[in-house]
């Protein structure tokens, strides 16, 4: 790897707010078992390889469940996407520390990472708070997926950040935004890994699981729709941007170069 590669910078950023030892990652196999050398200073139990990538949603259900017999219900958890890159990471850093002593002094809610909006964008999600807050957690007001760009200057306007997915909570209050509606997929992925236990790297218990599942994306078809189980911290502006999003508005061009690497979308480094 190499320094600029976004999944190197998400273990480094990481380890800013958590020990080497309590750092774990998602990856779909078997076509992604050739990267793990990027992996090689994780413990093998903390590498959760899925049989295949069946949307975001499966991949932190994987990591809760994986994690639910190891740790407390209590444990304070976040989840680092590898797919985008920063140019400022002390301001990144800060965010994560703020991040992290909200989810252990207010631990209910689930707390999600704004980014403020280096200028309208209209391929982005934006997360809109109820109220503006610099340092402070606020509720979500809505989610506004891809408006075009005179909504988002109206978003912008009213307070809306750029949707990141970085987002922490413990445990259970992650887990409590799959209830009901998944409660048969994880008793059969309880099951599964039970089954799976002696080879993680050989999931064949959990393949005819995935085969059956449609695929789900956690922000749009969970954190969307359980707008008032949210709290949304407000990211300063420090280049975060996403690596798959089209090209940035004029404003935008001079921060993030790296955005030129490209990086699968389905690996997700977690701290906890």
């Amino acid at each position: 790897m190499t320094p600029r590669d976004p999944l190197a910078q998400t273990f480094r950023r990481a380890a800013t707010v958590s020990s080497r030892d309590k750092i774990g990652a998602v990856i779909a196999g078997p076509a992604e078992r050739c990267r793990l050398s990027a992996f090689k200073d994780l413990a093998l139990r903390n590498i959760f390889m899925q049989p295949k990538h069946q949307g975001t949603a499966y991949e932190v259900l994987l990591a809760l469940l994986q994690l639910e017999g190891r740790v407390p219900s209590t444990t304070p958890i976040v989840f680092l996407p590898a797919d985008h890159v920063v140019s400022d990471e002390e301001v990144m850093t800060r965010s994560l520390v703020s991040m992290v002593e909200w989810i252990s002094d207010a631990p209910r809610p689930v707390y999600l990472l704004g980014a403020v909006p280096e200028g309208p964008h209209d391929q982005l999600g934006y997360v809109v708070p109820w109220y503006d807050a610099l340092q402070m957690p606020s509720s979500v007001y809505e989610f506004v997926e891809k408006p075009g760009v005179r909504q988002a200057r109206n978003l912008i306007n009213a307070g809306g950040l750029w949707n990141t997915f970085i987002f922490g909570g413990i445990v259970l209050s992650i887990l409590e935004l799959f209830r009901p509606k998944f409660d048969a997929t994880i008793t059969a992925l309880r099951t599964a890994l039970q089954a799976n236990s002696s080879d993680p790297f050989e999931p064949r218990a959990l393949t005819a699981i995935y085969d059956r599942l449609t695929p789900v994306d956690f922000s749009r078809d969970l954190l969307v729709k359980q707008a008032d189980s949210l709290n949304v911290l407000r990211l300063p502006r420090c280049g975060w941007w996403p690596l798959k999003s089209p090209k940035r508005v004029a404003p935008l061009l001079d921060t993030g170069r790296e955005s030129d690497e490209r990086l699968s979308g389905n690996d997700s480094a977690l701290d906890r």
